[in-house]
C-alpha cells in the first residue's frame, strides 16, 4: 500500500474537513454533559454485543464543527440548517449515516480481531518514510511533525495511529477479496465491448496485447470492490445488530 504525494493530500484535506449545525450543537453538548453525569454512556447501536456510543457518533458526525465552517462562508445555507425542520430532518439522516458508517467499521474491527490481523511497526514507519520522500515540503520526520502540529493539530502518534488503523482495515480487505480472479474470457469480452476506448495518439484502436494488462487491473478492481460489498452485507445479516434511534 503506497501512501503516494496525492493520498497524503487527499488525507490532509479529509483531516481538515469539519462541518458543524448549531442546533445539533446544543443537543451534542447536553448529551456530553449528561454523560458526564451519568454513570453509563447513552448506547446508540449494538453490534454483536459492542456498544457504540453516543460520544462516538458525535465525534465522527462532527456535526458543530461542520456548521460552525459552513456559518463563516454560507451563513445562510447555515442558518437554514440550524433553524429549519427540513435542516433538522437532514441532520438526523446524517447522524443516520454516520450511525451506520460506525456498524460497518465495528463489523470489520470485530472480524480483524477474530483473523489476528496485526501491523509491525516497520510497516507504519515505511508509511511515515514514504509521505516525507514524496512531499518535497518535509526534510526529516521532524519537519512532519511540526506540519501536523501546527496545521492539523495533530501529533505524529496519531498520524501513526491512524495508518496503522488504515493498514490493518487493508489487509482485512486483501483477505476478504484475496480470491478474485479474472480470467482471459472475461477479458477479451471486455476488450471486445470497449475496444474504441483504448485508441493511441493517432486514433487507432490498440491491440489487445497493448492493453491486456490495463483491462485486467480495470476487472479486478470491479471484481475485488464486488466481493467486498457482497462481503461486508453479509457480516451485516449475520451479525446482532440493534439501533436505538431516539438516543440520536
Amino acid at each position: 500500500m503506497n501512501f503516494s504525494k496525492r493520498n497524503f493530500v487527499i488525507f490532509s484535506l479529509v483531516l481538515l474537513l469539519v462541518i458543524p449545525a448549531i442546533g445539533v450543537l446544543a443537543q451534542d453538548q447536553e448529551s456530553g454533559q449528561s454523560s458526564g453525569q451519568e454513570s453509563q454512556p447513552t448506547v446508540v447501536a449494538t453490534v454483536n454485543g459492542s456498544d457504540i456510543t453516543q460520544q462516538e457518533l458525535s465525534q465522527s458526525a462532527q456535526v458543530y464543527p461542520i456548521i460552525m465552517t459552513l456559518s463563516r462562508q454560507f451563513r445562510s445555507f447555515a442558518q437554514f440548517m440550524m433553524t429549519s425542520e427540513a435542516g433538522n430532518e437532514f441532520l438526523t439522516e446524517y447522524r443516520k449515516y454516520v450511525l451506520d458508517q460506525l456498524i460497518d467499521q465495528e463489523l470489520q474491527q470485530q472480524k480483524i480481531e477474530d483473523l489476528g490481523i496485526e501491523v509491525s511497526e516497520e510497516e507504519v514507519q515505511e508509511q511515515i518514510d514514504s509521505i516525507i520522500s514524496n512531499n518535497d515540503q518535509f526534510e526529516d520526520e521532524k519537519s512532519l511533525e511540526e506540519y501536523l502540529k501546527n496545521n492539523q493539530n495533530m501529533s505524529l502518534d496519531s498520524l501513526k495511529s491512524r495508518i496503522k488503523e488504515s493498514i490493518r482495515q487493508q489487509k482485512l480487505r486483501d483477505e476478504v477479496t484475496g480470491n478474485v480472479e479474472v480470467t482471459e474470457e472475461e477479458i477479451t469480452s471486455f476488450y471486445e465491448e470497449n475496444k474504441e476506448s483504448y485508441k493511441d495518439q493517432e486514433g487507432n484502436v490498440k491491440s489487445l496485447d497493448e492493453v491486456s494488462d490495463q483491462i485486467e487491473g480495470t476487472l479486478k478492481s470491479q471484481k475485488s470492490n464486488e466481493a467486498w460489498s457482497e462481503w461486508l452485507e453479509q457480516e451485516r445479516e449475520e451479525a446482532e445488530i440493534e439501533k436505538k434511534l431516539e438516543n440520536l
